[in-house]
């Protein structure tokens, strides 16, 4: 999924909780939270031997997120995505090619006073940069540990305190799906199997995360903190994977926003008065990466926006060290600088550019996004 679609898929989360409030009472219900983005990416890749080529993609991201709600707090939540489900190949210029339909996700959501849970097709709560970290593109750099579309349960149980704030456990137990809704529609695919191995592609909920999210402490109140531990087995070995071993991974954040002068007024909003910093750190540590025998992996994203009125601008880098076994260690890379223009309430202009160096090759990358939000 790119930056743009994480970003509407964290958008209609939150119009969904909002959703239930504000409803006429009257249920069963049916709600639809949706988001259309207009993305353009520029790619110019430098290869020593063999010069550079540049390769451009355009291309609508369309997310759908369908409620059929019960009463309160239990709901039916149905979400797809229209979007590139094939990468543009280098020095192609692309517009709406490779275009299908995804289920992302199909489950029932319950949202109770204290705790929250989920059983079907979900994403995996572990890791905040793809949605803390601004840019349209750091999300597909850590997407290996930003695990969705996964079959299983997640639970959450909330504690609050005047001193401590809310800290709040979960545990998520998951397995690859494998079923018809891996596909992609309108568009021939090929559905998962579990053939293709790979970490937790075990067929049954026997991978495991555990996360505590800690937030607005009395001495902090603008604090979040992150820290969790995942289990994923190994899945079934083949020819082209003849070897497997489990996955693990560990993950610490922090997040904090420093308003300049705090307030709650709309006016110095939207006069670019009201001024406020946000910094994010996350730390994650993955051994035998997708389920590869000695294939050691360790992210740290790092992470400054700056919010003035309509504007928000966003910097972030994300450095993922490879330590092969038995092979020299190596780095990759990606930064980012980005721009966001709230242009009204439902609609967001996005400007993004910067660097990357993946599998010894380094490109410079670019991308503009319209979106347009929107529920009933």
């Amino acid at each position: 999924m790119t930056r743009g679609g994480a970003l509407l898929a964290a958008g209609c989360a939150l119009c969904a909780c909002g959703g239930v409030v504000a409803s006429t009472g009257r249920y069963p219900g049916f709600g639809i939270d949706y988001g259309t983005a207009i993305q353009y990416d520029f790619s110019s890749l430098r290869v020593p031997t063999a010069g550079g080529s540049v390769t451009t993609n355009g291309y609508f991201d369309i997310t759908n997120d369908l409620h059929f709600r019960f009463d309160p707090n239990n709901e039916i939540w149905l979400s797809t995505e229209i979007s590139p489900v094939t990468s543009a190949r280098p020095g192609q210029r692309r517009w709406l090619g490779g275009t299908g339909l995804n289920v992302a996700d199909l489950h029932w959501y319950h949202q109770g006073e204290v705790d929250t849970w989920r059983v079907g097709k979900i994403d995996i709560p572990f890791g905040r940069a793809q949605t803390a970290a601004p840019g349209l593109y750091t999300s597909d750099f850590v997407a290996p540990y930003a695990l969705g579309g996964m079959i299983g349960a997640t639970y959450e149980r909330r504690f609050s305190s005047d001193t401590l704030g809310t800290l709040a456990p979960s545990v998520s137990v998951y397995a690859v799906d494998t079923s018809v809704l891996s596909r992609a529609f309108l568009r021939p695919s090929a559905q998962a199997r579990r053939s293709d191995g790979g970490a937790a592609n075990t067929g049954k909920p026997n991978n495991v995360a555990a996360v505590l999210n800690w937030r607005a402490p009395a001495a902090l109140p603008y604090l979040e903190v992150q820290v969790g531990f995942m289990a994923n087995q190994k899945g079934d070995t083949n020819a082209a994977n003849p070897t497997a071993s489990n996955e693990r991974l560990r993950t610490a954040s922090v997040r904090y926003l420093i308003p300049i002068e705090p307030t709650t007024l709309l006016s110095p909003t939207l006069s670019a008065r009201y001024v406020d910093l946000v910094p994010f750190v996350e730390y994650v540590r993955v051994s035998n990466e997708n389920g590869v025998p000695g294939y050691d992996t360790h992210y740290l994203t790092t992470s400054l926006t700056v919010d003035t009125g309509r504007f928000a601008w966003g910097l972030t880098h994300t450095n993922r060290r490879i330590s092969p076994v038995g092979t020299p260690t190596s780095n990759e890379y990606l930064t980012e600088a980005s721009v966001v223009y709230h242009l009204t309430g439902l609609i967001d202009l996005g400007l993004s550019g910067g660097r990357s160096r993946q599998g010894g090759q380094t490109s410079n990358v670019a991308g503009v996004q319209i979106v347009l939000n929107g529920a009933f």
